[in-house]
């Protein structure tokens, strides 16, 4: 697949936030299992979800396990409650990049923002994100998943 990287900005997004730990093998229970916390929080919260659904990886694996972050955009900031806070993701220029097709094959959208970061002297200003704007829920096929990858940037 040819990924066409490009320049963007973000605005700010006001989320539910949770930080899950996962094995490997067991990310995509988690994921699933902890998006659905976000859901079931924000409806609690009588908030509604305000854009797709995101994963950030904070940092690299630690004793074989990943640190995961997941962010629900909503429409209002309520309360935090047990392992769910409200986090403000920041504004900011992104090099963005969109994957169609299953998730175990995002790496190469990683690569070719990672590298297209590289070509144009540009620096890394906090942890990539997938944005899934298409996935199980509204994709008959793995092949139609669509999600948007970004990396925060330095201003420079």
């Amino acid at each position: 697949m040819t990924y066409e990287v490009k320049l963007t900005e973000l605005a700010s997004t006001v989320t539910c936030h949770q930080r899950v730990r996962t094995a490997p093998a067991d990310i995509a229970d988690a994921v699933g299992r902890g998006l659905e916390e976000l859901y079931e929080f924000a409806t609690a919260s009588s908030v509604t979800p305000a854009g797709p659904p995101q994963l950030a990886y904070p940092g690299p694996p630690t004793d074989g396990e990943f640190e995961l972050d997941l962010f629900l955009p909503i429409s209002g900031t309520p309360a935090a409650r047990g392992p769910i806070d409200v986090v403000v993701l920041p504004s900011g220029p992104v090099a963005q990049t969109f994957h169609r097709g299953r998730y175990d094959t995002i790496p190469a959208a990683y690569e070719a923002v990672f590298a297209w970061i590289h070509e144009h002297g540009l620096h890394q200003a906090g942890p990539p994100r997938e944005l899934y704007l298409t996935g199980p829920d509204a994709a008959s096929s793995a092949d139609d998943y669509l999600t948007e990858v970004v990396v925060p940037l330095r201003r420079d």
